[in-house]
């Protein structure tokens, strides 16, 4: 009650009430604080329990703008309160005069922005973006350390800066928290208690920004792999990392990096569950296509045959234009986009196209082009048939190329293109090859090389003479000895296992560098394996001999090539089976030339043969070997 007036006493002054006091936890502490919480429960939490513990949080950090605002974007468990405008929150702590406030503000508001972009409504997505870029520019850059250089970065990238320069500078981040770190392998991300979430959201964060960002094919392996980190132990994959692994298979097989391609594309498809989306399903089902002309296996749900090939030009509107596209057409492939948009200005495309040949699946016609090459009309289209050949050794559809080059081998220097190509794809990628499709590629060379006559150009190449002879004999058991012996056991045991990925599959998942790992080993050549036998001693009396045989079917294959190599020389032949009579002879012949080139008595003999050789002198040690290589490396593994 006020005094009367004129008493003299003055009315007591109002004081408000003391403000609660604020807490000054950082926020990322207190995002730590609810992970914790949240591990230590056995299962999902009650209401009650949800209750209890917001409400204490409540009590200590209720006031502060950037807790409501973590609270309303970030904990979707957190029970219904009076909610706050996410703008007037937003604004208000990215007001603050805290820098650490603002930091971890900023890449909240980065991460609620890469996430929720597509699902929010456009004006409070470009609202939020506004308010990024205007408080980007106050913070200072220069001496930040690697945590709030990422901070900045995702904020940068979050509020629509796109460009090489932010590819560049990410590279550079991740080369400042791993100084060994290349392109192609998984990044290391730093973890701090400023960040306003736990580290696999901020994983999650990273992963999304760099996909909004440009990369060539290393770049792309990278950030698959920085996703594949997030899986757990024995999980299967996932959408997203499925997606994100054919993304890095496209973009090196756009780049003309067809082993990378290969590799990762062949894992993508045997990770890919039995129980996956139609449409990543229907993806597979295209990119199985591409296995099949490398000579890799896919899954056997998966499994197709070049020879069984429809015709790929039918109109979309039919039926079986809508299959056609269901089997050669990926709109989410970068490789197909782009090459779509090559078809008008590549020469070699528009000789195809100019022959007829329809382009709306452009590598399904290439494949077709191999199927139709030994029809009459086909043969007599030459420059149809080299411009194909041009094509499919640059996107690297090897089996069709090998029956283009059964009826059209052009010259021995074309056919031996084929022959370095069909050796590179499988030293590079040894592990899951399809051996049917092997056999049919065989048939094709040995056709080729039928149809060149004697090509004498082989033998002036005795590298190249000794390539074509190794490729034509048992390559699957070259192949099996030159993987390590981890791998060749989980190779062997991948045909029998029913599980599905097999442990072989599931080893390369971990461990991705296992197949990259093959190409740093020592390759076996013929200047190799005739440098060895001369510098080792106890392989005086040593004779290699590799005999091969060129036709399609068995009464075609008459003519034989042969390679004999001793310490003392090497010596090359050809000739004619058409009788045992000519085997004997042909055997006396070789062994004639060894006792001739060896520096001593030849007593042993590594024959490497696809004919069966009879006649040998008893006082010969006959070894059967599946190839040269297979041999060589036994005899050095040996050693």
């Amino acid at each position: 009650m006020r005094p009367p007036p004129g008493s003299g006493q003055r009315s007591p002054r109002h004081r408000p009430a003391p403000k609660p006091a604020v807490s000054q936890t950082p926020l990322g502490q207190i995002a730590e604080e609810h992970e914790t919480w949240r591990r230590s429960l056995p299962g999902k939490p009650s209401r009650s329990a949800l209750r209890e513990y917001w409400r204490s949080r409540d009590a200590l950090h209720g006031p502060r703008a950037d807790y409501q605002l973590w609270r309303t974007w970030l904990c979707a468990d957190c029970p219904p309160e009076r909610r706050q405008d996410s703008l007037v929150l937003l604004s208000q702590a990215l007001r603050s005069k805290d820098h650490a406030q603002v930091l971890a503000i900023l890449t909240m508001a980065a991460g609620w922005l890469l996430q929720e972009e597509a699902e929010a409504s456009p004006a409070l997505v470009e609202k939020v973006r506004l308010l990024l870029s205007e408080t980007l520019p106050r913070i200072k850059k220069a001496d930040a350390d690697a945590v709030t250089a990422w901070m900045l970065w995702l904020g940068s990238v979050a509020a629509g800066d796109r460009s090489e320069v932010m590819s560049r500078l990410a590279e550079h981040l991740f080369k400042q928290m791993e100084p060994t770190w290349r392109p192609g392998r998984c990044p290391m991300l730093p973890m701090s208690d400023r960040f306003p979430a736990p580290a696999r959201v901020m994983t999650r964060w990273v992963v999304t920004a760099l996909r909004r960002l440009p990369w060539d094919a290393a770049g792309h392996q990278s950030i698959w792999r920085l996703q594949r980190s997030l899986r757990p132990v024995g999980a299967m994959i996932r959408p997203l990392e499925w997606e994100l692994l054919m993304q890095a298979a496209s973009t090196a097989r756009s780049s003309g990096h067809l082993a990378d391609a290969a590799r990762l594309t062949a894992l993508a498809l045997h990770l890919l569950p039995d129980r996956a989306p139609d449409a990543l399903r229907q993806r597979a089902a295209v990119a199985a296509w591409f296995l099949t002309e490398q000579g890799i296996a896919p899954p056997a749900s998966y499994a197709v045959c070049l020879d069984e090939l429809g015709f790929p030009g039918e109109p979309m509107t039919s039926e079986k234009g809508r299959e056609a596209m269901r089997l050669h057409r990926d709109e989410a492939d970068p490789f197909q986009n782009d090459l779509l948009t090559s078809l008008a200005t590549d020469a070699d495309w528009q000789i195809l196209q100019a022959a007829g040949v329809i382009l709306q699946h452009p590598m399904a016609a290439l494949a077709w082009v191999g199927r139709r090459a030994q029809s009459y009309q086909m043969k007599k289209q030459t420059e149809v048939l080299r411009a194909a050949a041009r094509l499919c050794q640059r996107h690297g559809a090897l089996g069709s190329l090998a029956r283009i080059r059964a009826e059209f081998p052009e010259s021995p220097q074309a056919m031996l293109e084929l022959v370095r190509g069909l050796r590179e794809s499988q030293r590079r990628m040894p592990l899951l090859r399809d051996w049917q499709e092997w056999q049919r590629i065989t048939l094709c060379l040995r056709a080729a090389w039928a149809r060149l006559g004697d090509a004498t150009e082989f033998y002036r190449d005795e590298e190249s003479l000794f390539l074509l002879h190794e490729m034509l004999l048992d390559q699957q058991t070259t192949l099996h000895r030159c993987l390590p012996e981890n791998l060749r056991t989980l190779q062997s045991e991948a045909s029998d296992e029913t599980r599905r990925p097999s442990a072989l599959i599931r080893a390369l998942d971990e461990e991705p560098k296992l197949t990259r790992c093959l190409e740093h080993q020592r390759a076996v050549e013929l200047w190799s394996i005739s440098a060895e036998l001369r510098e080792r001693t106890e392989l005086a009396d040593c004779a290699w001999i590799s005999v091969v045989t060129c036709g399609t079917f068995e009464a075609q294959r008459t003519r034989v090539s042969w390679i004999l190599q001793t310490a003392g020389g090497r010596r090359l032949g050809q000739g004619k089976l058409r009788s045992d009579e000519d085997k004997t002879t042909l055997v006396q012949a070789l062994v004639a030339s060894s006792r001739e080139l060896c520096p001593t008595e030849p007593r042993r003999i590594m024959l490497a043969s696809d004919v069966d050789l009879l006649g040998w002198p008893d006082d010969l040690k006959i070894t059967k070997v599946a190839s040269w290589e297979a041999a060589f490396r036994d005899m050095r593994s040996r050693t």
